[in-house]
This record gives structure tokens, sequence and C-alpha cells, in this order.
């Protein structure tokens, strides 16, 4: 048996990860994907990037990275980022040491490979752009520039999970870890039985309590960051 669990989007939040990473140990995983975004809206990036790190993750770049290394290299100003996605940009400019900005600069776009004959690919946005958002209402047109004789394609992205058969091949948008945009308090991603072909979204709940007082303490005059963490759930 060989099972991946893939995982992206997870934007700084710690608590989500951690929530996640529990249910991967019950799960028997052999291997874990992530697909980008370590960081940008939440405040534990470099905690993040750290803890997939030591397990040895497979890991490629999401848009966030670009913006970080943009922002680093001063062709994006900082306060500006922080207005737009929250302070987790600046605090992995505070919190990562050159070599590992470095490390993060050298990581792939993208990661193909083959398993027990199955071609597989992993992708931030989309096989075709990177920084496509791909919806599950995405259109045939849409859909048709995904196949690209993969017999697996995984991506995040657009913080929406879902799984699409193609005419060579499965599409599957694994969803956001640390930013569901579905439902507050899960952590949407993707467990994959290499051998049996077996594919399951997984949601994962956690606590927003502690991330939402860290909203307040960085970034208040965001209502995004936290009005998102509660999307859906009803006030007791």
């Amino acid at each position: 048996m060989m099972r991946l669990a893939i995982l992206s989007d997870i934007h700084g939040n710690i608590f989500a990860l951690d929530a996640v990473l529990d249910k991967i140990a019950q799960a028997r995983v052999d291997r874990i994907i992530f697909l980008g975004d370590f960081t940008g809206y939440y405040y534990h990036p470099k905690e993040v990037f750290d803890c997939l790190n030591k397990m040895g993750a497979t890991m490629i770049l999401g848009n966030h990275e670009r913006m970080l290394f943009d922002c680093a290299d001063g062709i994006i100003d900082a306060e500006v980022l922080r207005q737009k996605y929250g302070s987790g940009h600046k605090l992995a400019l505070q919190k990562f040491s050159t070599s590992e900005l470095d490390q993060l600069r050298n990581l792939p776009e993208f990661h193909l490979e083959t398993i027990n004959d199955f071609s597989i690919g992993y992708f931030h946005g989309s096989p075709f752009d990177n920084d496509f958002y791909l919806y599950p209402d995405a259109s045939p047109s849409i859909l048709s520039k995904c196949d690209v004789g993969i017999d697996y394609i995984f991506v995040g992205h657009s913080h929406y999970p879902f799984i699409t058969q193609l005419d060579h091949g499965i599409l599957i948008n694994v969803g956001s870890v640390g930013q569901s945009r579905v439902l507050g308090g899960i952590a949407s991603w993707c467990l994959f039985d290499v051998e049996s072909g077996e594919l399951e979204i997984q949601t994962t709940h956690y606590d927003t309590e502690l991330l939402l007082k860290l909203v307040n303490q960085y970034d208040p005059d965001i209502v995004y960051l936290s009005k998102i963490l509660k999307r859906g759930i009803k006030d007791e």
C-alpha cells in the first residue's frame, strides 16, 4: 500500500496544519506532497515550512512564495502586500534566514512522477498556468486545457476542493488547509491510495479561536481575514 497526503495553501495557519497532521498520522500516510503557499494571510509561515521540511514533504512553489520573493527583492512594498493579504509575508521575511529563502527559491514550479505505472502531476494552480484558478464549476473548455495526458493531476490555489474526471485522467483540486473558502474552521486536503486509485477529499476541523486573536493583534483593519474563518458558522 502506498498512501499520499496532498496538501495546499496552508498560508501560515499552523493550527489547521497541526490538526491535519494528526489525521495524517492516523491514516498511515507514506508521503506528504505540498502544492505551495506556505505564507500569506496568517502568522506562522516559518513553523509551517519547518514542519513540512522535517517530515520530508515533496514541495513546490505557490504564488504567495513568489510574492514573498518580490517583497524580499524590493519589487513589492511590504505594507502594500500586508494591506491586501495580511502580515504573513512580513513575518516570513523577519523569520526566514537568507539560506532558507534561497532554499524556497530553489523549489520547483511543479513536480511530475510515476508510481505503479500511474503518471502523477502536482501543480499549484493548473497544468497550463500556475496562477490560474480552477473552481468546481470550471467550463468544459477550461477542463480540456487541463487534460495533458497525466493520470492524476493535483492542484490547489482556488481554495475550493473538487474531483473531476477528464477524458484522460482525473483532476483533483485539494482545496486549502489554511483558509477554506467553503466553510470556516475546516482544512481541506486529499488522501490518495496509489495502489487502489482511491481518492478522498478530507475535511479536518480545527479551532479558530487562537488564530482569530492573532488576526485582531496583527491585522485588525483587514476584516476579510477573520470573516473567512467564520464563513458558514452560525453564532451560538
